[in-house]
């Protein structure tokens, strides 16, 4: 056999779905460190060497409208705008859209290792029947998330989280990532935001090198972040 007949295998994809909020509240300071953080974290999976799983990149917006302004792709051939703010909190179809994109095999081929689902937000979402009675709502059974963690294809999915400003709802929060050793990161200023962006390049970049990648590895978020910067689901009331 000569080494014409010889097939280099690619890496197989190690997907990453961002949901950003981009409603009205969102808008200036925030969505601008929001725009510079995830340029960075691109800049830095661009830099992996020698990956066993070879990250892709997909977002969906949710603010006025909800939108796909990235479809899951290798890392060298995403191009993600600049998004502006406006409008309302879509997040509900938002992650409606995200459960049936991360199981179209034709998005998220079956060779690919396990998803990672990463939430921004800073406030409750317009479509939940949950936002009138914030504090008596039970968003576990919000029919979006219920959707989301009964997925066989995404039970073991890692989610993170980060609320962003006083309007965070943090139960809401916990229950899209639905895990209790996991937390939601407050960001009570922009550096956490920046800060947040780290932390998940950092943990994904090292899963990406991993002997198995699809064994969710984070760094523990006591090494990054304050203790006032991080929510766990057990600690809320």
């Amino acid at each position: 056999m000569g080494l014409r007949d010889v097939v280099i295998k690619e890496a197989r994809p190690l997907p990453v779905l961002l949901l950003v909020d981009n409603s009205g509240s969102m808008a200036n300071e925030k969505i601008n460190t929001v725009n510079v953080a995830i340029k960075e974290m691109i800049a830095e999976f661009s830099a992996i060497k020698n990956a066993k799983g070879k990250i892709s990149i997909g977002v969906i917006t949710f603010g006025n409208t909800v939108e796909l302004v990235q479809t899951i792709d290798k890392i060298e051939n995403v191009n993600i705008p600049e998004f502006t703010a406006a409008g309302k909190t879509w997040m509900g179809q938002a992650i409606d859209m995200a459960v049936d994109m991360l199981e179209d095999r034709d998005q998220v081929p079956e060779r690919a290792y396990t998803p990672t689902i990463i939430l921004l937000s800073d406030g409750l979402p317009s479509d939940c029947p949950g936002k009138m009675d914030p504090q008596n709502y039970d968003f576990s059974q919000w029919e979006p998330l219920q959707r989301l963690h009964s997925s066989e294809r995404l039970k073991k999915c890692p989610k993170l989280a980060l609320g962003i400003g006083e309007g965070t709802n943090y139960q809401m929060l916990n229950a899209f990532i639905n895990n209790p050793e996991i937390p939601v990161i407050r960001a009570n200023d922009l550096a956490t935001i920046t800060k947040f962006f780290q932390w998940v390049t950092y943990s994904i970049s090292k899963r990406s090198v991993s002997s198995n990648p699809n064994e969710a590895v984070l760094e523990d978020p006591k090494q990054r972040f304050d203790e006032d910067e991080v929510a766990y689901l057990m600690g809320l009331v």
